[in-house]
């Protein structure tokens, strides 16, 4: 019996969907299995019965779900569908990434010039953590935030940090996608432009440390690229 939880208001349909997948994925649904029906999902969700019929319409296309006369089912086989990259995250990653790739440059070379001597040992901090976590993706992520926000913070720019934490989690979706359907590929790549970016900002070097952080957006824009490829059948 699956355990329901209470949806929040923000980005309600894709907060859904993405519950609903992940019951899927981790066998709270089974294959075969028949979901409740669109009321009894929307009271036990506080949603709108609306928001469950946009959400499964988003899931049948995805091959998560099919519906018949008696009902709407987990497909029996999930697991390859539940690997997509979602028709709106395409949307979303890209529009991200064009605001990254202006921003975060910026934001370290400010860094450079204006984070204090604390901000500065704990990125240094959250790098080796990163270099710790190569074999954890997850870990590793984490970390890789962590970083990118205490860069946003050593700036000193309240606007800038405020402004992009305002999209977090579409920056948490963008890092995911990229470093966890290509991880083995690109986590060298990645930690060695955390390096750069890092010793950078340590050194004082401000044209160093915008240029490594392009270098890194533009890299991991140009990884997307190849995932958002091969996803269509281009590839």
């Amino acid at each position: 019996m699956m355990n329901f939880i209470k949806i929040n208001k923000v980005s309600k349909t894709e907060e859904v969907i993405e519950y609903l997948k992940n019951q899927i994925l981790t066998r709270n649904l089974r294959p075969g299995e028949k979901l409740p029906v669109e009321e009894a999902l929307a009271e036990n969700m506080g949603v709108g019965r609306g928001t469950i019929r946009e959400a499964l319409r988003v899931l049948i296309h995805l091959g998560l779900i099919e519906r018949n006369s008696s009902g709407t089912y987990v497909t029996e086989s999930t697991t390859q569908a539940a690997t997509h990259i979602e028709p709106y995250v395409y949307r979303d990653i890209i529009e991200v990434m064009e605001v990254r790739r202006v921003i975060e440059p910026a934001l370290a070379e400010m860094a450079t010039v204006r984070g204090d001597r604390v901000l500065i040992d704990r990125l240094g901090e959250e790098l080796a953590e990163m270099r710790s976590k190569v074999e954890d993706p997850d870990s590793f992520l984490s970390h890789d935030h962590l970083f990118h926000d205490l860069i946003s913070q050593a700036a000193g720019n309240y606007l800038f940090r405020n402004f992009l934490s305002s999209f977090e989690d579409l920056m948490s979706k963008n890092q995911e996608v990229v470093l966890k359907e290509r991880f083995n590929h690109i986590m060298p790549k990645s930690l060695g432009f955390h390096e750069r970016i890092y010793e950078s900002i340590n050194s004082g070097d401000k044209e160093g440390a915008f240029l490594y952080m392009k270098r890194h957006i533009d890299d991991v824009e140009s990884e997307f690229a190849i995932i958002a490829k091969n996803e269509k059948g281009e590839g």
